[in-house]
């Protein structure tokens, strides 16, 4: 089996994550070879600041037409590539290579499950149509329409598939879980300040995320706490985080590696999970979140079809609060006041890496032992 995956060597990765511990559950049956993006091919290229207005224009002009900065390395890797396998599995993003890879495979006659953190553009009728999205639009359907099955990461997602493909074998699986080799134990909670409430988000914020801003003020206004104390171990290139108000304290710090994290967590109250502005996709650190041993909330719109708070409905510990909730004050408050035990703490074992990998593995070996390669 030959699994595609730009991202499969990068650990650093939720997608290369997710790749090498697939490909370790598809070794108990397969020969199992990976297809992935040299490190260079998918790092650097940050910010504008220093080149000319001429290759700005350019890379703009770029980022126009292709379906993402990595079709120049996919077409020259897959433009002649004479798959031998019996099957294949495509983990995207990056969408160029499984777009160039597979009518490769269609036509060698291969079967193949595509692995997607997001279903590219079908169905997301919003999006602006520029010449990269046209060219995604026409170069998906037949994607799709051949492929042997589909992974995605919510049920949200999955309905949005089986909508344009109701004949499309599915299943709706994020991340699993992994447990630092390292762990550090977490120390003795200290006593806390009834006036101070301490949160603690972990990563990257990015606007595509909810503006945790209006919860904080909600929280401060609602005069159960003197101050609401918000750590952000991360970057915060769009300075959300930025002129908090009176009552409301921003830490910033840097990333930490996790077994740091869990041996701080003592310093927090809850942990902070971020959702998305679309409702369907699910923050892949939400499952990380499942090794923490306290608390932790979903800050998202609890009002539509949500995966993040659906996520959070399924597991303890959890509340999926909405940031302009009125009631969000007093049920976060509870939330705190539980005397959460460490088994409701613990991470579920079938969220684990393992458990998600040999779920991953047992549905694409259906998938492909289905339509079969002739003479396999």
């Amino acid at each position: 089996m030959v699994v595609v995956s730009g991202f499969g060597d990068d650990l650093m990765t939720p997608r290369g994550q997710r790749t090498q511990h697939l490909i370790e559950a598809l070794g108990v049956e397969w020969e199992v070879e990976l297809i992935a993006m040299p490190a260079q091919g998918h790092r650097g290229g940050g910010g504008t600041s220093g080149r000319s207005l001429a290759r700005r224009f350019a890379s703009w002009g770029v980022q126009q037409a292709l379906f993402d900065r990595w079709e120049p390395w996919a077409r020259k890797r897959f433009s002649r590539w004479l798959p031998g396998a019996d099957a294949a599995v495509l983990i995207v993003a990056p969408w160029s290579l499984a777009a160039i890879a597979a009518p490769r495979l269609r036509a060698a006659g291969i079967p193949y499950v595509i692995d997607a953190g997001d279903p590219w553009t079908v169905g997301m009728a919003d999006l602006e149509r520029t010449l990269a999205v046209r060219r995604g639009l026409r170069a998906e359907k037949p994607i799709w329409g051949a492929a042997a099955g589909a992974i995605l990461t919510t049920p949200q997602q999955a309905s949005r598939m089986e909508a344009k493909y109701p004949d499309l074998p599915i299943m709706a699986r994020p991340n699993g879980y992994e447990l630092p080799a390292d762990a550090i134990a977490p120390a003795e909670r200290p006593a806390s300040d009834p006036g101070v409430l301490r949160l603690v988000h972990l990563g990257v914020i990015y606007a595509a995320r909810l503006d945790i801003m209006p919860l904080l003020v909600n929280l401060r206004d609602s005069g159960r706490w003197e101050t609401i104390r918000f750590d952000q171990f991360g970057a915060d290139p769009e300075g959300m985080l930025a002129d908090a108000p009176a009552g409301i304290e921003v830490h910033n710090h840097a990333a930490i590696p996790w077994p740091e994290v869990v041996a701080r967590t003592a310093e927090f109250d809850l942990a902070v999970v971020l959702g998305n502005e679309l409702g369907e996709l699910l923050p892949s650190k939400a499952i990380q979140y499942l090794t923490l041993p306290i608390p932790r909330i979903a800050v998202t719109d609890t009002e539509r079809d949500d995966a993040l708070t659906d996520f959070a409905g399924d597991h303890t510990a959890w509340l999926a609060v909405a940031p302009g909730d009125p009631e969000a004050a007093r049920l976060i408050a509870d939330h705190v006041a539980h005397a959460w035990t460490t088994a409701e703490l613990e991470p579920p074992q079938a969220d684990s890496w393992p458990a998600v990998a040999t779920d991953l593995a047992t549905f694409v070996d259906r998938c492909v032992s289905a339509t079969p390669r002739e003479g396999r």
